[in-house]
C-alpha cells in the first residue's frame, strides 16, 4: 500500500525523482500491463528512480489497485485482459479524476490517442518505449499538474469559503445588468436565495424599490463606460415585500476582449444599512422629545409673567371703560401666548407617514433582531410568534417597527434577568394586536400609566412615550396591562381607525 503524506518542509517548484510534491514521499505509480517483460521493466527502471511501484496484469486488478493503494500515478496499457483498457480509463475518469492517467499503449493511431484523452487520459506514450527518460519526464510532469491542481482546489475552496461567509452581499453584473454570482448572504441580508436570485431572469432590477430603479439602471449602466469604484444608496424588496435599505459599493470591470463579444462586469458588495436608518429615525424621534421637555419648561417660565399681567389687568378692566389703555396691553400679551402655543403645535404635528401594505410578521422579526444583542447582553430571551400567514395591514412600515422595538425594548431596561418575554401578533377579528409579554419588577409594574408619560422625573421621556405617539399618528393604540408576574402590552393595529377602540375593548 502506498505510504501515507508526511509534513516534511515544502519541496521546489520541481520535486525530484520519484518524490511527489508537496509531501515529500516516495510517488507511488501504478503500472498495467498484461506482457510481464515490459510491466517488470518499467516497475525496475521506476524503482531505481525512487518510486513506489505497483503491479496489475488486468483492468480488475488494477482498480482494485487504485481503489485500495491511491497511487499518486497510473500507467495503463488499453490491450489489457478482461475489462478493457478503454473502461478502465473511463471508470477511473468518474471514480479518481484526481489521478493522472498515462496511456502506455501500442496503438500509435491518431484516433486512439484522441479517444483516450476523451475518456479522461493525462498523456498518451506509445510502445515501446525508447527512451526511459521520457517516460521519467511524463511522470514527473502528470505529478507537478496533479500538484497544482490540489494548490488551486484548495485556493479556490478558501477563496469560497471566506466570500461566502462574509457578512455582506458579494454580487457580480453582466453589461446587461443580469446577476452572474451571489453569496449566501443573499439569504440572511436581503432574504432571498441565491439559487433563487440566479435562476430567475432580471431579479436584480425587479427587486430593486420601484421608486430608486431608473436612478439604480442609470448609475449601474454608467459605471460600464467610466469603469471607475462607485458608491450608491438605494432600496431592494425583500421576499415579504419590505423595502431594505443597502449601500452598493461596485467597481466595473471593463470586457478582457471586446472584439471577441467577452462582457464586463460589474463586481461589489451590498451592505445593508436597513438598522442604520431606523435607529436614525427612532433617534430623531427622541430627539424631538428631549427637545420638548426644554420647550415646556421655556413655555412655563414665559407664560407666567402673561397670565399674572392679565390677571392684574382684568381686575382694572372690571373697574374702567372697555376702551381704556390697559386692553392694549392685554391684547399684546394674549398675541404672546397666542404664538407660544402655535410653537407647540408646528413641534407636535404628526411625522410624515406613508401607508403601505406590510406584513407585521416581518416588522416583528426584524425589532427581534435588532434587540437580539442588548436583550442577550440583558440575560433576557425573546420568544417570536408571528404566524405567516396574517394578511398584510396598511400602515407605515418604518413607524411601526419603531413602536414594536421601544415595546419589547422595555425588556432591555426593565427586564429580569433568566426571564422570557414573548413578543407575538396574531388576527383580532377588525384588525391585528402585537403583543408583548415580559416579566418585571420596575415601578412601572404598578403604575402602567407611568410607562406612557412622556416626560419622567429623572431622564426626560419613559421608555414607551416615543411608541404611544406614534401609534397614536398611526391611529393605532397602545395599551399597557398589568400581569400577575409583569406586564402585558398590547398595540392595537386596526382595519378601520374608527375601530380601534372597539378592538381592545374586545380584548
Amino acid at each position: 500500500m502506498c505510504p501515507p503524506p508526511s509534513q516534511p518542509p515544502q519541496s521546489p517548484l520541481f520535486p525530484p525523482p520519484g518524490t511527489a510534491h508537496p509531501h515529500g514521499r516516495p510517488a507511488c505509480v501504478l503500472s498495467v500491463e498484461d506482457d510481464p517483460v515490459i510491466r517488470q521493466s518499467i516497475a525496475g527502471w521506476l524503482s531505481d528512480e525512487g518510486y513506489l511501484v505497483l503491479e496489475a496484469e488486468d483492468g480488475i486488478s488494477a482498480l482494485r489497485a487504485v481503489r485500495e493503494q491511491r497511487p499518486d500515478v497510473v500507467l495503463l496499457d488499453l490491450g489489457i485482459p478482461g475489462i478493457s483498457g478503454d473502461a478502465v480509463l473511463e471508470r477511473m475518469a468518474q471514480e479518481s479524476p484526481e489521478v493522472p492517467v498515462v496511456v502506455v499503449s501500442g496503438r500509435a493511431e491518431i484516433g486512439d490517442a484522441i479517444n483516450a484523452f476523451k475518456l479522461g487520459a493525462w498523456d498518451y506514450i506509445t510502445k515501446p518505449i525508447l527512451n526511459m527518460n521520457m517516460l521519467a519526464l511524463t511522470v514527473r510532469n502528470c505529478l507537478e499538474r496533479r500538484r497544482l491542481r490540489e494548490r488551486l482546489s484548495a485556493m479556490e475552496s478558501r477563496y469560497s469559503g471566506l466570500v461566502q461567509g462574509l457578512p455582506v452581499v458579494v454580487f457580480s453584473l453582466d453589461d446587461t445588468l443580469e446577476l452572474t454570482f451571489i453569496n449566501e448572504a443573499c439569504r440572511t441580508v436581503l432574504g432571498w436565495t441565491p439559487e433563487q436570485a440566479l435562476l430567475e431572469p432580471g431579479w436584480f432590477m425587479d427587486n430593486v424599490f420601484p421608486e430608486d430603479r431608473e436612478r439604480v439602471r442609470g448609475a449601474f449602466s454608467g459605471a460600464f463606460s467610466a469603469s471607475t469604484p462607485f458608491s450608491l444608496e438605494f432600496r431592494m424588496i425583500n421576499p415579504r415585500g419590505i423595502p431594505l435599505f443597502v449601500q452598493a459599493r461596485s467597481t466595473a470591470v471593463a470586457s478582457p476582449d471586446l472584439a471577441r463579444g467577452m462582457p464586463g462586469r460589474i463586481e461589489g458588495v451590498l451592505i445593508d444599512l436597513s438598522r442604520r436608518v431606523f435607529l436614525e429615525r427612532l433617534l430623531v424621534q427622541r430627539e424631538k422629545l428631549n427637545t420638548l421637555g426644554a420647550l415646556v419648561d421655556e413655555i412655563a417660565h414665559e407664560f407666567r409673567n402673561p397670565v399674572f399681567a392679565l390677571a392684574g389687568f382684568a381686575r382694572t378692566l372690571h373697574r374702567k371703560f372697555p376702551d381704556a389703555q390697559e386692553a392694549e396691553v392685554v391684547l399684546e400679551e394674549a398675541t404672546r401666548l397666542e404664538a407660544l402655543i402655535n410653537r407647540v403645535q408646528q413641534y407636535l404635528a404628526p411625522v410624515d407617514i406613508v401607508p403601505r401594505p406590510c406584513s407585521l410578521a416581518a416588522v416583528l422579526d426584524f425589532a427581534a433582531d435588532l434587540l437580539h444583542a442588548p436583550l442577550q447582553r440583558k440575560g433576557v430571551e425573546l420568544r417570536v410568534e408571528a404566524p405567516a400567514n396574517l394578511p398584510p395591514v396598511q400602515s407605515d412600515p418604518d413607524l411601526l417597527a419603531q413602536i414594536v422595538v421601544g415595546m419589547a425594548g422595555l425588556a432591555v431596561e426593565h427586564g429580569v434577568p433568566g426571564s422570557e418575554a414573548v413578543l407575538r401578533c396574531r388576527d383580532a377579528g377588525r384588525g391585528q394586536l402585537v403583543e408583548v409579554l415580559l416579566r418585571t419588577e420596575s415601578p412601572l409594574a404598578h403604575d402602567t400609566e407611568l410607562s406612557l408619560m412622556p416626560f419622567g422625573d429623572q431622564q426626560g421621556p419613559q421608555p414607551l412615550a416615543v411608541s404611544y405617539k406614534l401609534a397614536r399618528d398611526l391611529s393605532c393604540l397602545l395599551h399597557v396591562r398589568r400581569e400577575p408576574d409583569g406586564l402585558l402590552l398590547m398595540l392595537a393595529v386596526p382595519v378601520d381607525p374608527d375601530d380601534v377602540a372597539n378592538l381592545l375593548g374586545e380584548e
